[in-house]
């Protein structure tokens, strides 16, 4: 199977000062069409970097990565802001609707920057907020709703483009624990139905969600298999070194 994401020894550099600071140190990896995967690593870990990469909100130092089989990582601001348009869907931890926008609107802003004609925008916009479970709240503005229902507008708007990946940037940050399981559940459920979902995050307890987590530190990869053993959630090193300890 051919990779839909995939990085080869992808590198990320900044210069702060006179420390050149290795945001992503060569790292590969692949993701496939139909996967649930969490990418999960502490502040500084590169976790971010790679959401940008992905997300063709950057471009790496060195190093390949390619989306779909095309080599996203050389192209200019608007074949990017093209690719992101076309194949990518966002949800982010604080929802970013538009507050003077009722939902329909919210959910069709992507849409129009991507040139689908105004029936077209209607029909997918209330199609994709009644997947979500907002089809009585068309026109209620985002001040109207709860958080977790703000946060499924939101996923209505990612899912209204009809990406090729989905792209969950610390989803259930703002919410309290019950609503954040709904939403995860909800990207269990988009994964069912065959959508390819990329969670970032820095909580075990959400990635382990997914049905394979990808580990960053200091911007590299030190686990990357299945979700659910032990070793995705304690990286083997430290608990070797657990181990020996007296």
């Amino acid at each position: 199977m051919s990779a839909l994401i995939e990085f080869d020894s992808v590198c990320k550099y900044y210069q702060m000062g006179d420390t050149l600071v290795k945001a992503a140190d060569h790292i590969s990896m692949q993701i496939n069409k139909g996967e649930f995967v969490a990418i999960v690593g502490q502040s500084g870990s590169g976790k971010s970097t790679c959401m940008n990469i992905i997300g063709c909100l950057d471009v790496p130092t060195e190093g390949t990565y390619k989306l779909n089989g095309r080599d996203v990582g050389s192209m200019g601001t608007n074949e990017l802001a093209e690719i992101r348009n076309e194949m990518l869907g966002f949800i982010f931890q604080q929802y970013n609707l538009l507050p003077k926008l009722d939902l329909m609107e919210n959910v069709e802003v992507p849409l129009i920057y991507a040139g689908v004609s105004t029936s077209e925008r209607h029909r997918r916009a209330k199609a994709a907020l009644e997947q979500v479970g907002l089809g009585k709240k068309l026109h209620n503005k985002p001040s109207q709703l709860s958080g977790g229902q703000q946060q499924r507008a939101s996923i209505a708007r990612a899912l209204a483009g009809d990406p090729a990946v989905i792209l969950a940037d610390e989803p259930t940050g703002a919410l309290d624990s019950h609503t954040g399981r709904e939403v995860l559940g909800m990207l269990q459920e988009l994964h069912r139905q065959g959508n390819t979902v990329v969670l970032i995050t820095h909580d075990n307890s959400i990635a382990v969600q997914a049905e394979r987590i990808i580990r960053l530190e200091d911007g590299r990869i030190v686990y990357d298999g299945d979700a659910h053993s032990p070793d995705a959630v304690v990286h083997p090193n430290y608990a070797l070194e657990q181990e020996g300890t007296p």
